[in-house]
């Protein structure tokens, strides 16, 4: 019999996201996840890494956000239309074009609010006996009724289809959710100590159309924006 390359974790893991998925997948998509979440896997490029880095940098630069974030569009706009580049790697600044375009709808928002970098290594949730990475992008901090508290956010950045199903767009809805939750449980566990917690969520939604763009909103339970979407999970610890 030939010998299998795939390489196993000892412990189960599994990634904040594949989770999230995993609750709203069906019987057949779950094996499939466990399926991945048990293989050691080679270094992969990541989408949307290099928008993420950016983002992260300027909220936690109010003095240079505006430069860094000019700079970073700058870069993916010459990425974009560089034919030396890889395919993947035109798309992936192209929609990370469209990342910054939201990003740019919610700033608002954020106010208010003093971002700090995140560790660069984040302990695992352990739950039910499986280590789940849970990769805050920043931490947050901000006085809540006159007591300091601690958060952070993590970046969620999904692109429906034009023709999204209500089902779907309902699956990527809990998703967002569960993904909170998981947010909820790392503050607690890794960065707040004995304190106590309450959480919002913020959304931003935009067309996959750059010349129809949409404005972020206080996303409340239902959300019916459509489009790429931007969510970041704050929580607030006090």
């Amino acid at each position: 019999m030939a010998s299998s390359h795939i390489k196993y974790h000892a412990e189960p893991r599994i990634s904040a996201n594949e989770l999230a998925r995993f609750m709203v997948s069906g019987d057949t998509g779950r094996m499939g996840i466990i399926k991945r979440a048990k293989e050691k896997r080679g270094a992969v490029a990541l989408r949307y890494s290099d928008v993420r880095a950016a983002i992260a940098a300027s909220m936690c630069d109010p003095i240079k956000g505006k430069q860094i974030l000019a700079a970073a569009f700058g870069s993916f706009e010459q990425k974009a239309s560089d034919a030396s580049l890889s395919a993947w790697s035109r798309e992936d600044a192209s929609k990370s074009l469209d990342v910054m375009e939201s990003f740019g709808k919610m700033v608002n928002l954020l106010k208010g609010f003093d971002f700090v970098p995140s560790p660069p290594k984040q302990p695992m949730l352990a739950i039910g006996g499986v280590g789940v990475s849970v990769n805050c992008d920043v931490l947050i901090h901000c006085p809540v009724k006159g007591v300091e508290c601690i958060g952070a956010a993590l970046f969620r950045l999904t692109k429906p289809d034009e023709d999204e199903t209500d089902k779907a767009k309902s699956k990527r809805d809990q998703m967002g959710r569960f993904v909170a939750t998981l947010v909820l449980m790392q503050v607690g566990a890794n960065h707040c100590g004995q304190s106590a917690a309450l959480i919002r969520s913020l959304l931003v939604g935009r067309r996959a159309d750059r010349g129809n763009s949409q404005g972020a909103e206080e996303h409340q339970g239902d959300d019916r924006q459509h489009g790429e979407r931007l969510s970041v999970h704050r929580r607030h610890v006090g």
